[in-house]
């Protein structure tokens, strides 16, 4: 649950509306890193579900992917916040 109050949250919304307009790659950017986070949570819920099944496989890879692809959603997210390429 977020501890940010209201007012942080309508500033973000403005500077992602305004930032989003001025730099549409950016703003791409941020879309196809979410895509990629999505893909590798599905590819880690995957291989735990085998896992729960009996299967002997470790989803330490799977776990680094996903870590991986969120950093890389929070740096394009702040790249674009900050509209740096």
């Amino acid at each position: 649950m977020s501890t940010i109050s209201e007012e942080p949250k309508v500033a973000a919304v403005h500077q992602l509306s305004v930032m989003s307009e001025r730099h549409p790659e950016l703003k791409r950017g941020v879309a196809d890193a979410r895509l990629e986070l999505a893909a590798v949570i599905l590819a880690m819920d995957a291989v735990d579900e085998r896992i729960q099944a009996g299967e002997k496989i470790h989803s330490l890879q799977e776990q680094a992917a996903v870590e991986q692809a969120k950093n890389a959603h929070a740096q394009a997210l702040a790249d674009l916040l900050r509209g740096e390429h």
